[in-house]
C-alpha cells in the first residue's frame, strides 16, 4: 500500500514536470528551427525515460499484488480443508452423541432397580474431591473439548482470515481503479504528445514554407535591385545623350535664327505697328457704336411707352368693336331665319316664272349687309364687301417687329465677338512666331456701356413679349383665329424666327443689305388699324438702326481685310 500511494506521488510530480516542460518548450517556440528540434528530441526522450520508469513500476506493483493474491489463495484453501475437517469431526461427534444417548436411555429404565447402588453414586462433584479430580482427568483426556476448542480457535482464525480478505479485495479494487486511471491519464498524455508533436511539424512545415518564401523573395529582390541599377545606369546615360543632343540642337537652332532674326524682326514691328493701328480704330468704332446704341435705346423704350399707350387704347376700341360683332352676328342669325323662312315660300311659289324668283332673292339678299357697320374696316366698294380685320394681321406685324429687334440684339454682338475671335487668334498666331505685342489701355466705360445696353435690350424684349402676348389674344372678328395661332409666345418660336433671321443674313453678307422695308409698309397699309395705333414711326426708327448698324459693321470688316 505504502509503495503504491509513493507510485502515485511520484506520479504527480512527473505530470507536474512534464506540463512545465510542455510551457517550456511552448515558450521556447520562438527560437530557430534547429534549436527547437534539439529542444524537441531532448523532451520526448525524457517523456520516454518517464513512461519507461512508470510502466517498470507498474509491473513492480502488479508482480506484488500477485504474490499477495497467492499468499490469500494459500490461506483460503488453508481455511476451507480446516472447515472441512472441523465438518468431519463434528459429524463424528454427532454420532458419538446419539450413540451415548440411546445407551443413557436405555440405562433409564434400570435405575429403579438399583437404588442400592444409585446412592452410592453421588453427582455433586463439591462432595467428592477425588471425584474432581478424576472428572479433570476425564475431561482433559476428552477428545469432544478438544475438538471443540480447535473449532473455536479455527473460527477466530477464520473470522480473522475473512476480515483480511476482505481488506484485501478493498486494496485491490483500489489498485485496479488506480490502474485504469493511470491508463487513462497515459492515454492522454500521449494524445496530447500527438497533438504537441503535429503542431510541431506543422510548425517546422511552415518554418520551412516561410524560409522557401524568404528565399525566393531574396532572390526577387536582388534581381530587382539588379534591373533597377541597370535602368537606373541607361536614364543617366540617355540623360546625358539627351542633353548633348539638346545642346546640339540649341546651337544649330541659335546659329539659324541669328540669320533671320533680322528680318522677322522688321516683320513683326511693322506688323505689330499695324495691328495696333488698327486695334485702336475698331475701339473707337465700337465706343461710339455704343454710345449711339445707348442712344436709339433710350429712344426705342420712350417709342416703346408711346405703342403701349396706343396698344391700350386699340384694346379699348376691340372691346367696342367685339360688342358691335356680337350684334351683327345676331343680326345675321335673325337674316339667315327669314332667308330659310323666304325659302319655304319659294318651294311653294314655283309657279311663277323664275324672273319673279330671282327678283325675290335678291330682294331677300340685300338685308345681309350689316358687317358693313365695323367702323374699322374700310369703305366697301361696289362688289361684296372686304372680311373684317383678322387676328393673323395684327400677330404678323407684332411678331416682324419682334424678329427686327430680337435680329438687331443678337446678330450685331455675334459679329463683333467674331471679329474680336479672329483678331486674337491672329494675334496670338503672331506671338508664338515671335513678335510681342504692347498692351492696349480700355476705358472701363466700354463695360458698363455694354451691360446697360444688354439691360434695356432686355427690358425691350420683355416689352415685346408683353406686346405680343397682348396682341396674340383671340380677335372679335373671327372665331377661327383661336385655332390658327396661339396665345403666347414661346421660346421655341422666338428661336425658329431667329434662325430665320440668322440664316437670311448669311446669304446677304456677300450682297448689299436688302432692308424688308417695303414689306412692313405693305402689312402696315394692309392693316386697318395701322393709321389709328401710330406704330409707324417706331417700326421706322427700328429699319433705320437695323441698317445703320449693319453698314457700320461691314465698313469696318473691310477697313480690316484692307489693312490686312
Amino acid at each position: 500500500m505504502w509503495n503504491l500511494e509513493a507510485d502515485e506521488i511520484i506520479s504527480d510530480e512527473q505530470l507536474e514536470n512534464f506540463s512545465c516542460c510542455l510551457l517550456n518548450s511552448e515558450e521556447e517556440n520562438t527560437l530557430s528551427s534547429e534549436d527547437e528540434r534539439d529542444i524537441e528530441c531532448e523532451i520526448l526522450e525524457k517523456e520516454r525515460d518517464e513512461a519507461n520508469e512508470k510502466l517498470s513500476r507498474m509491473k513492480e506493483a502488479s508482480a506484488q499484488l500477485l504474490k499477495e493474491l497467492d499468499v490469500l489463495e494459500m490461506q483460503f484453501q488453508i481455511e476451507r480443508s480446516c472447515r472441512e475437517t472441523a465438518e468431519a469431526f463434528a459429524l463424528k461427534v454427532n454420532k458419538d452423541f446419539k450413540v451415548l444417548k440411546r445407551q443413557s436411555q436405555a440405562i433409564l429404565p434400570l435405575i429403579t432397580e438399583m437404588p442400592e447402588n444409585f446412592s452410592i453414586l453421588n453427582l455433586d462433584p463439591e462432595a467428592d474431591p477425588s471425584s474432581e479430580t478424576f472428572s479433570e482427568e476425564e475431561s482433559s483426556e476428552d477428545p469432544l473439548l478438544m475438538s471443540q476448542n480447535q473449532i473455536r480457535e479455527l473460527q477466530s482464525s477464520v473470522d480473522r482470515l475473512l476480515g483480511e480478505k476482505i481488506q484485501l479485495t478493498a486494496q485491490v479494487e483500489l489498485l485496479k481503479k488506480e490502474k485504469e486511471d493511470l491508463k487513462d491519464k497515459l492515454v492522454l498524455e500521449v494524445e496530447e504528445k500527438e497533438a504537441i508533436l503535429r503542431k510541431l511539424n506543422k510548425q517546422s512545415k511552415t518554418v520551412n514554407k516561410i524560409k522557401r518564401v524568404s528565399q525566393l523573395v531574396t532572390e526577387e529582390f536582388t534581381e530587382m535591385s539588379q534591373k533597377l541599377e541597370m535602368e537606373q545606369g541607361l536614364r543617366q546615360h540617355a540623360e546625358v545623350f539627351a542633353h548633348q543632343m539638346l545642346v546640339k540642337q540649341q546651337e544649330t537652332q541659335r546659329q539659324i535664327q541669328n540669320a533671320e532674326t533680322e528680318k522677322q524682326l522688321q516683320q513683326a514691328l511693322s506688323q505689330v505697328t499695324e495691328i495696333s493701328k488698327a486695334l485702336e480704330e475698331i475701339r473707337l468704332c465700337y465706343q461710339n457704336q455704343m454710345s449711339q446704341t445707348a442712344a436709339q435705346d433710350l429712344n426705342s423704350l420712350s417709342d416703346l411707352a408711346a405703342v403701349r399707350t396706343k396698344l391700350e387704347i386699340s384694346e379699348k376700341e376691340r372691346s367696342e368693336t367685339e360688342i358691335q360683332l356680337r350684334d351683327s352676328k345676331q343680326s345675321v342669325t335673325a337674316l339667315q331665319e327669314e332667308i330659310k323662312l323666304l325659302k319655304d315660300k319659294l318651294k311653294e311659289m314655283e309657279q311663277l316664272p323664275s324672273i319673279q324668283s330671282i327678283q325675290l332673292n335678291e330682294a331677300n339678299e340685300n338685308p345681309v349687309d350689316p358687317p358693313s357697320l365695323v367702323p374699322s374696316a374700310p369703305p366697301p366698294p361696289p362688289p361684296p364687301p372686304p372680311p373684317p380685320p383678322s387676328s393673323a394681321v395684327t400677330d404678323k406685324h407684332c411678331s416682324f417687329i419682334l424678329d427686327e429687334y430680337c435680329v438687331d440684339f443678337l446678330t450685331e454682338p455675334a459679329i463683333t465677338e467674331g471679329m474680336k475671335a479672329r483678331a486674337v487668334d491672329e494675334m496670338m498666331e503672331r506671338i508664338k512666331k515671335g513678335i510681342i505685342l504692347k498692351p492696349i489701355l480700355r476705358t472701363p466705360q466700354v463695360g458698363l456701356s455694354l451691360e446697360q445696353r444688354s439691360e434695356n435690350r432686355k427690358s425691350a424684349v420683355l416689352e415685346l413679349q408683353g406686346m405680343l402676348d397682348c396682341m396674340r389674344r383671340p380677335g372679335p372678328r373671327r372665331v377661327e383665329s383661336k385655332k390658327r395661332f396661339s396665345r403666347n409666345v414661346g421660346e421655341a418660336e422666338l428661336q425658329m424666327v431667329l434662325q430665320r433671321r440668322r440664316r437670311a443674313i448669311g446669304d446677304e453678307k456677300g450682297t448689299p443689305p436688302s432692308p424688308p422695308k417695303p414689306k412692313a409698309v405693305s402689312v402696315l397699309n394692309s392693316s386697318p388699324w395701322a393709321g389709328e395705333s401710330g406704330s409707324a414711326p417706331v417700326l421706322r426708327r427700328l429699319q433705320q438702326n437695323r441698317e445703320k448698324r449693319i453698314s457700320r459693321i461691314k465698313a469696318s470688316e473691310s477697313i480690316i481685310w484692307e489693312k490686312k
